[in-house]
């Protein structure tokens, strides 16, 4: 099997991220009918991304075959697309959260601790050598799996990227909240980079030979690397991927107008 081949033939339609697609596309088209054409591309890139991840060939093979390729999915999911979202969302939107029913959940759900430990402890929980094996066993549970690490990482975020200015932390906090999450991340990335070989491995039984042929022969892609290479993953692009937020963060703050009133 060639790339292209694989490429083209193993998109898998999932039918609860289509349909999250669908409903936050209708959301957003009715909370931002009128607002800022900016945010909607924000916000519509995010679904996009949202969908790549879980319908196409990369979902794939998370499924059945490569743990380094579930765990591609998982950080995307925990903490790219949330940042698109909520960046994408009219600051009405969070002022009428705030002040409907959920307002009294959310200001616990969204506080500072709160969040943190939802964020990070998600991808923690999943990655429990009994619970992954559970999820892996199981299409409620991987679909519970990938719903948990998306509203996961909207709580995680919200503190950092929220519509609502004044529930914001100010930069150096966020700074400071996102680089203590980084370590967390590394931590878990060492773990499972070099941990006892085959610790989740095992739990891939895709059963296409063809699949296996291109990755073990064509990729040169054993079990082993497989673990550490996802290992490495979690350790370094989602610490980059912190990083980044914390560039965004402190560089929107330091070109604001509020910034150089008072350098004035």
């Amino acid at each position: 099997m060639t790339i292209v081949e694989f490429l083209t033939s193993y998109w898998h339609f999932d039918a609860v991220p289509v349909f999250l697609a669908v409903a936050l596309i209708a959301f957003q088209l009715i909370t931002n009918k009128n607002g800022s054409k900016h945010k909607n591309r924000v916000f519509f890139l995010g679904v996009a991304t949202m969908l790549l991840v879980t319908i196409s060939p990369l979902a794939y093979l998370g499924m059945g075959y490569l743990f380094s390729a579930h765990m591609v999915e998982s950080i995307v999911l925990l903490l790219v697309v949330p940042s698109m979202l909520l960046n994408g969302l009219n600051e009405k939107v969070g002022e009428a959260i705030h002040q409907s029913w959920f307002g009294k959940v959310g200001d616990r759900l969204f506080s500072v601790p709160v969040a943190w430990m939802i964020g990070v402890g998600t991808m923690y929980f999943w990655h429990i050598p009994a619970v992954f094996e559970a999820m892996k066993m199981s299409h409620l549970l991987h679909e519970v799996h990938l719903l948990s690490l998306l509203v996961g990482g909207l709580i995680f975020k919200w503190p950092v990227f929220s519509p609502v200015e004044w529930k914001k932390l100010s930069p150096m906090q966020s700074a400071i909240y996102l680089f203590i999450a980084c370590v967390g991340c590394t931590v878990l990335g060492i773990f499972i980079a070099f941990g006892p070989a085959d610790v989740f491995t095992p739990f891939f039984h895709g059963g296409n030979a063809a699949i296996w042929s291109m990755v073990r022969n064509g990729w040169g892609i054993s079990s082993v690397v497989d673990q550490q290479a996802a290992g490495l993953i979690m350790w370094v692009p989602a610490c980059m991927i912190y990083i980044t937020n914390v560039l965004t963060v402190l560089s929107a703050y330091l070109n604001s107008p509020y910034v150089e009133a008072e350098e004035i």
